[in-house]
Formats: C-alpha cells, sequence, structure tokens
C-alpha cells in the first residue's frame, strides 16, 4: 500500500496539500488561543507559513520521480508552446536541421577519411619511409621512389622494422579466360603482407622463398576480382592464370575491401591504380648498384613493437648516412621520412575536410543565433506569464528549466529532420564526390556520427536557449512592467540582445563568404590556367606489353610505329602520337643529367630533370606549341644521331644567357648517350595545375632510351568526338596484336577534369555553406527589423502625429538595420582578416587579404541587409497614426 501510494502522484498530492492545511489551521488555532480573532488569525498563519505554491514545489522537489515528472511535464508544455505558433516553429527546424543536416555529412566524411580506425591490425605501427627530394631541386613532388639497392639495404640493415616490403605499381593482360582484359595489379616483395598485417580470406600468400627469379609465378587475387571474373569460385585456388603470357598460379584471395595501395593512398609521383585487383612476388635480385638502374619502389613496414616513430626516424637518418658515404656522388638522395599509415591515408584531403568542418560550423552558429533570436523574441512575449508564475512561488530555475527544454526539443526535432538530410548528402557525395578522397566508400552513418549529432543537436539546444532562459526570467515584476509598459513587448535589454545576434551573425556570414570568395576565385584562376596542352578532341589510352611476348627493343619499337601507322590513318584522326605518360596523369619520370663540355663545381648540386619518352607526331597531337628549333621526325631513328627536345624551364635554367639548340645533354649513366638539343616546347603542366613545372627533356622512343616501354600512353587527335573513335582505335590494336586490351581508354579533358574534382568539389561545398549563411543572416536581419517595427508600431505613429514625414521613417528603419549590418561587417572584416590566412595554402593566384574580395563581400552583406530591411521598412511607412497609437 505504502508503494502505491509513494508512486501515485494524486494520492501523494493530496496527502501534501492536507498536511499543508493542517499546518496552518494549527497556527491558526496557535493565534486564537494567544486572543486574535479568526480572520485575522488565519491570515496570520497564511503570513507565517509563507507561498502555498511555494512550499508545494519545494516539496515536490524533495521526491525521487519529480525530475522525470518535471521532465515529461516540461516535454509536454514545451510541444504545446511550439504547436502554438507553427509557423515559426516549423521556420526554426528547417534552420536547425540544414544546419545540423550539413554539419553532420561533412562529419561522416572527415569521421570515415580521418578518425575511423584503419582495417589493418595495430595499424599505428604501420609506417611509409618516403625518399625525399634534397633541398633546391624541383621534380613537382617530394616523395619518389626507392631503387632495388636502397631497399635491400635497409630491409637488411634496419632493426626497428618487425617486418618491410617495396611495391611497385604494374598491370597484367589477362588471356585465356574469355575476352582479354587489362588488370591493373602490383609487384610486392615478401614482407609487403607481413607489413599490412592483413591475411587473405582464402588460401595464403606469397612466402620468401617464392619472391626470388624463377619461383615468383604465384598470384594472389583480390575478392573484388574473385567475385567478378571467377564467380567467387573457392576452387580457383590452385588455377593456373596466364597473365602477360606467363602462367601463374592462384595461391590466394584477399577479403573484400582490401584494395592496397589505392591511388588516392598513395605520394601524387606515384602511378598507383584507383583499386589493386591482384598482387605477384617483386623478386628483387640482390647484388650491387647498377649503372642507370631505375628506382621505382616505394616501401611500406611495420615496427616492432615498442618501437616509436622517432626512434626509427632517428634509424633511418643514420642508415642514410651510411648510403652517403658509400656513395658520395649521391649525396642528399638517400634521406628518408616516416610517415606513418593514419596519415598517408588521408593524405591531402586533411586540411580540406577540416576547413569544410570549419565552414559548417559558422553555420551552425548562424543558425543558433538566427533561432536564438527567434525564440528570445517569443519568451519576451510572455514574460507576464513568467513573472506571474514567479509571483505564485515558482523558483527562477524552475523556469529557466522549462525554457532550455523547449529549446532542445526544438533542436532534437531538428537534429532528427537533419539526419534525414545528413543521409540524402551522403549519397550525394559518395556519388558525386572527389574520386581521389581516401575511404570515400566508408562515409555513413555509424555510432561515432550518431553521436556526433546527438552531441550537436543537445549543445545548440542549449546554446541558443541560454539567452531566451535568462533574459525573460531575471528581474522583478515591477522592473518587467516597467520594461514593457502596459503591452507585453520588450525593452532596451531585450532589444539589444536581439541586435547582437544579429551583428554576429553578418559577422560569422562575411567571415564564410570571404573565404568562399578566395577559393572560388582559384578555382576560376586554376580553369583559366595554361597547361602546356590542348586538351579538347583528344583521346588517349594505355598499351601494356608483355614482356614475354616483347623481349627487346626492337620488338616494342616495331609494334608502337605499327601501331601509329594504323591510327593515324583512322577516320577523324588528325595526328598520333605515344608518349611514356600523359599530362595530368599524377606521375612522372625524373633523372640527373650530365651536361657535356660543363663539368659540376665540387659543391654545385648535379643538374635534375624529368625525362619522357615520346614519338614524332606527340606535340601535334598533344597540342603542346613548339617554340622554336624542330619536332621529332621519322628520320631520327635508332641508327641516326640522338636528338632532345627540351622545355622552356629546362632552357632557362640550365642555358639561361645562351641559345640551347645544338647543345647536348643526357642522363647522368655514360651507359646512355648524350642527345643534341634540336627543339625548345612550351612548359607543361604533369602533377596538376598548380605546379611550376621543373625542367623536362623528351627523348624518341626509338633511339636508345631509358626506362623500359611496355608501357606506354597513345594519344590520338581528332576532328570528331573523340569517345567515337574507341572502338576503331581497339580494332587497330586488335590487327597486331589480338591479346593486347586497350586501358584507361578516356579523354584528355576528363584526365584535366579529374585533376580538378578535389578543388571543384570544396569550392561546391564552401560555396553552398556561403550562400546558406547569407540566406540565415538575411534571414535574421528581416526578423529582428519586422520585430523591432511591430514593437515600435505607437511609438512610429506618434511620431507621424507630431509632423513626421513617412520617408522618414522609412529612412529611420533602414538606418537601423545599416548600423546593425554595419556594426557585423567591420567586426567581420576583423575575424577574416586573422581567418583567411589559414586559406593561405589552398589559394593559387589571389592572396588571402585580397581587397577586391573584401570589398566585395562587405558591399555584398551590406545590400543583403538594406534589402531584408526593405520590407519592414516599407511597412513602418504605411503605418496608420491614429490606429498606432490606439494599437496594444
Amino acid at each position: 500500500m505504502k508503494l502505491r501510494r509513494w508512486f501515485s502522484r494524486k494520492n501523494w498530492e493530496g496527502d501534501m496539500s492536507e498536511e499543508l492545511r493542517d499546518h496552518i489551521e494549527r497556527q491558526t488555532v496557535a493565534n486564537i488561543a494567544a486572543g486574535m480573532a479568526p480572520g485575522e488569525a488565519r491570515r496570520h498563519a497564511k503570513a507565517q507559513f509563507g507561498a502555498v505554491e511555494g512550499v508545494k514545489e519545494d516539496c515536490r522537489e524533495q521526491r525521487r520521480s519529480f525530475l522525470l515528472e518535471s521532465f515529461w511535464a516540461d516535454v509536454r508544455f514545451g510541444f504545446r508552446m511550439l504547436s502554438k505558433k507553427p509557423g515559426s516553429s516549423a521556420m526554426a527546424i528547417l534552420t536547425l536541421a540544414l544546419a545540423i543536416g550539413a554539419s553532420t555529412a561533412v562529419f561522416s566524411v572527415v569521421n570515415a577519411v580521418l578518425l575511423k580506425p584503419l582495417p589493418y591490425p595495430h595499424s599505428e605501427r604501420i609506417v611509409f619511409p618516403w625518399r625525399t627530394v634534397p633541398p633546391g631541386f624541383n621534380l613537382g613532388y617530394d616523395e619518389i621512389p626507392w631503387g632495388r639497392f636502397e631497399f635491400l639495404f635497409y630491409a637488411h640493415e634496419s632493426s626497428t622494422f618487425q617486418s618491410m616490403g617495396a611495391f611497385l605499381a604494374d598491370s597484367f593482360n589477362l588471356t585465356g579466360t574469355g575476352e582479354p582484359a587489362r588488370i591493373d595489379g602490383l609487384r610486392a616483395s615478401a614482407g609487403f603482407f607481413p607489413s599490412l598485417g592483413v591475411p587473405p580470406s582464402l588460401g595464403r600468400t606469397f612466402t620468401p622463398e617464392e619472391d626470388h627469379l624463377g619461383r615468383n609465378q604465384e598470384v594472389v587475387l583480390s575478392h573484388k576480382l574473385w567475385r567478378e571474373r571467377f564467380a567467387a569460385d573457392p576452387g580457383v585456388l590452385g588455377r593456373v592464370l596466364e597473365l602477360n603470357g606467363q602462367p601463374y598460379t592462384v595461391i590466394g584471395v584477399m577479403p573484400e575491401g582490401f584494395a592496397f595501395p589505392r591511388a588516392a593512398e598513395m605520394p601524387g609521383g606515384f602511378t598507383f591504380a584507383k583499386e589493386v585487383e591482384l598482387w605477384v612476388p617483386l623478386a628483387l635480385v640482390p647484388g650491387p648498384v647498377i649503372p642507370a638502374e631505375s628506382s621505382e619502389l616505394a616501401v611500406v613496414g611495420r615496427m616492432q613493437p615498442g618501437i616509436t616513430r622517432e626512434q626509427c626516424q632517428a634509424e633511418m637518418n643514420l642508415l642514410g648516412k651510411r648510403l652517403e658515404q658509400q656513395f658520395p656522388n649521391s649525396s642528399g638522395w638517400f634521406h628518408a621520412r616516416i610517415t606513418p599509415m593514419s596519415r598517408q591515408v588521408a593524405g591531402d584531403t586533411g586540411r580540406p575536410l577540416l576547413l569544410l568542418l570549419g565552414a559548417v560550423g559558422v553555420v551552425l552558429l548562424i543558425a543558433c543565433s538566427n533561432v536564438a533570436s527567434l525564440l528570445l523574441a517569443r519568451s519576451l512575449r510572455r514574460r507576464r506569464e513568467f513573472t506571474l508564475r514567479a509571483a505564485l512561488g515558482a523558483a527562477q530555475g524552475r523556469l529557466v528549466r522549462q525554457l532550455l527544454t523547449e529549446s532542445v526539443l526544438l533542436a532534437s526535432v531538428g537534429g532528427l529532420v537533419g539526419l534525414l538530410l545528413a543521409n540524402a548528402g551522403i549519397y550525394f557525395v559518395k556519388i558525386f564526390g572527389p574520386p581521389d578522397i581516401p575511404r570515400l566508400h566508408e562515409v555513413g552513418l555509424d555510432l561515432r556520427v550518431l553521436a556526433f549529432t546527438v552531441s550537436v543537436s543537445l549543445l545548440t539546444g542549449i546554446l541558443f536557449g541560454l539567452a531566451p532562459a535568462f533574459g525573460p526570467v531575471r528581474g522583478s515584476l515591477v522592473e518587467s512592467l516597467k520594461e514593457g509598459g502596459q503591452r507585453t513587448g520588450e525593452g532596451p535589454a531585450g532589444s539589444q540582445t536581439r541586435g547582437a545576434f544579429l551583428v554576429t551573425q553578418v559577422a560569422l556570414a562575411l567571415v564564410l563568404v570571404v573565404a568562399t570568395g578566395l577559393v572560388t576565385q582559384t578555382l576560376f584562376r586554376l580553369l583559366k590556367v595554361d597547361p602546356g596542352f590542348r586538351a579538347e578532341h583528344v583521346l588517349t589510352f594505355e598499351l601494356s606489353l608483355p614482356a614475354s611476348k616483347y623481349p627487346d627493343v626492337d620488338h616494342i619499337v616495331a609494334l608502337y610505329h605499327g601501331a601509329l601507322q594504323r591510327l593515324q590513318v583512322l577516320p577523324g584522326v588528325e595526328s598520333a602520337g605515344i608518349v611514356e605518360i600523359v599530362p595530368m596523369s599524377g606521375a612522372t619520370e625524373s633523372t640527373a643529367l650530365r651536361i657535356p663540355g660543363r663539368p659540376a663545381a665540387a659543391d654545385e648540386k648535379p643538374p635534375y630533370s624529368n625525362y619522357t619518352i615520346a614519338s614524332p607526331g606527340y606535340f601535334a597531337a598533344v597540342g603542346t606549341p613548339l617554340l622554336r628549333g624542330r619536332d621529332f621526325l621519322e628520320t631520327d631513328t635508332s641508327t641516326s644521331e640522338p636528338v632532345t627536345i627540351i622545355n622552356s624551364s629546362m632552357a632557362k635554367k640550365y642555358w639561361p644567357n645562351e641559345d640551347p639548340l645544338g647543345k647536348q645533354v643526357g642522363p647522368k649513366s655514360l651507359k646512355y648517350p648524350a642527345a643534341t638539343i634540336v627543339g625548345i616546347v612550351a612548359d607543361t603542366k604533369r602533377l596538376s595545375l598548380r605546379e611550376q613545372p621543373p625542367p623536362e627533356m623528351y627523348v624518341l622512343y626509338t633511339q636508345k632510351v631509358w626506362p623500359s616501354m611496355l608501357t606506354m600512353d597513345v594519344v590520338l587527335r581528332t576532328n570528331v568526338d573523340p569517345a567515337s573513335l574507341a572502338s576503331s582505335a581497339r580494332e587497330a590494336i586488335r590487327s597486331l596484336d589480338a591479346g593486347l586490351p586497350l586501358a584507361k581508354v578516356q579523354t584528355l579533358r576528363s584526365v584535366v577534369d579529374d585533376s580538378m574534382t578535389q578543388q571543384r568539389f570544396s569550392a561546391l561545398l564552401l560555396g553552398s555553406f556561403g550562400v546558406l549563411a547569407l540566406l540565415l543572416a538575411s534571414i535574421g536581419m528581416y526578423g529582428v527589423i519586422s520585430y523591432s517595427v511591430a514593437q515600435r508600431t505607437q511609438e512610429i505613429g506618434i511620431r507621424m502625429v507630431l509632423g513626421a514625414q513617412r520617408r522618414s521613417v522609412f529612412q529611420m528603419i533602414l538606418g537601423q538595420g545599416a548600423r546593425l549590418g554595419g556594426l557585423g561587417i567591420a567586426i567581420g572584416l576583423v575575424a577574416a582578416l586573422a581567418v583567411t590566412r589559414l586559406l593561405a595554402g589552398f589559394l593559387y593566384g589571389v592572396r588571402a587579404t585580397d581587397p577586391l574580395t573584401f570589398a566585395g563581400v562587405s558591399l555584398l552583406l551590406l545590400a543583403v541587409t538594406l534589402l531584408a530591411c526593405y520590407i519592414p521598412a516599407r511597412r513602418a511607412m504605411r503605418v496608420e497614426p491614429m490606429n498606432a497609437i490606439r494599437y496594444e
């Protein structure tokens, strides 16, 4: 029975009321006994006891279930209050939903790229010792490949690594299983898979014994290739595949999702595929350095347990110094930079993502300020309600809790709607987002993202609920009546608070729109950059020749020569050429140079340049202008004098005050003869439109060149739609080699556009946030001025009765808005000067403090402010004086 009475609020309330009445009755009896009249005795008893409702409230707070009961009461009352103003409530929910939804969508990307644990056991121990370019050399990138000798030296001498693996990109022609296909793969040493720590889902990976020439005919398949090409048949183990004309035995299948390394996770100077589909042994041959041996290895290692990155870096520095002592002519080229796996996978996307997260955070603050201003106006209209409830005994904390509950309730509904918008935004990002964002496929609404949304919703609810909660409930009834008069309007304090919110919105909007303007200018300037070639009407594709079928240079040259002859006569083809790597594809070859007749000083850095193999007709096909001299000719053969064409940067760097034509230059190794410079072409952007093109020399594919030409790109300039020639080009190649597939068939314009996807996408998102911030600020301005006009209706009427012209009323309202907007612009300019300095690394061709951008955005904000004030000002101008005086 006692438990039922304890949990029965109705019975408990009855008992409490009965007890309070008993206290008053006993005090009344005592007063009568003291000689008071009955009526006076009761009045004195009630006065001595105090406010009955206040005492009841104190008693209720002592109940164990009071907090839960009061919370649900506040929630029900909050829903009733929100439903009384459905229009303004819907506007507030939509405002919060847009801001919270955008924040959640951006955070989901940040979570996938920067926060989510990597799918590798103990990934904190996985590092990449990248070889770095010595200071003073411009190769267009900072990380360069290691050579065979250096990797074997580090793998043998290092004690801080538990395992170390080398790997390089390769492609394979898969034949004998249906239609010939080009498969992107990887050649990896035996330490590759142990360094990553991911076991195969089927079979095994290759052993150290299999990582040797003659025993390296094993292949590990990706889960995707196993599923799509072999129908997920477990019996694929032991099956022999023909790759590049050689037999390889399938020994394992990796787990679903494993496709390391992806191009988006690797430095731009390497040619890794977007997704690797198979792995074969690298089979490096131990031995001394071979003259002119190519360096093309990336390295991954797993540190020993308990070893720090600092210890690993220190050891690599010592080993690098030992190599410099052994090869003094290559001093500076053996420095390794240890990069942790998490940072490597995030790549260059970390800073842009944090920039977008900061931008959407600004939008969220503007939304909070906007909704806080709306709720403050609503709560000021309820001032009499709060003062009356306080007079009846309600504690100030109880009233504050009620208003905070209403604001958190509003934010929670906005958060739920925001989750729906965020889910749609995530779908948009995964479909239309840049393909070079790492781990984009992992973006989604997981528990961390949901926790973020809940936290943001609660925080914003509390944040924008503070001013409405503490503003109207403080102070006495007399003060409230003095400030509001006979009406329930706002006084000076409320007006100042709403004005402060508006100034904050304008200032934040200006900072975000200035950042948007700078990033947008960067995008347009990049799009106007001359890349050194004409990308329109150009088709490109890649040919990868199997070494077993094309064992020497003569066979390789014969295939490419025959291919060019057939491609040049195709209808719609204006010119055709081959090149080692097409521009903007994200990789180059580079080499140390020797310049005959120019001995280098002892302390002088050796000359260096990019090194590109090309054919006659390549420059015409790609649209690179010839500045001086001549192009490659068909008469330039392996038996004629070696010739080369250099770019403008190389001419200026190594022959600044003389004519380079007729001079000689070549790779540092004497194995390859120096070539005579016969032409100078325009600089070509090879890695990105931002780069400053380094020196570059082009050599003819028919002459003795370095390195291998087994993989080359074909370039066709057309006078028709380039994509329409893909099938004709495929048939032309098949007429030479039926088992040779075309890979990476695309237009050169699409290559350039793909290099700009991240920049374009960032500008689009930042621009969207800027427009949203501008819209919210204008809505806030409109709301503040409209509310002010409504509150000042009597004042405006009196002014008109006393002779004020309608035009002066119009100017007064516009002036009020202009003053608030001007103050926000002034504060925003100061903040923008500080914030935009953080954007310097993202900008191109525009300064972070560009005066035109700052001035233009300021004028735009001022125009938006005046436009938002125009309708309220027109409404104030049309006020009828007599009606306004009677208005209440």
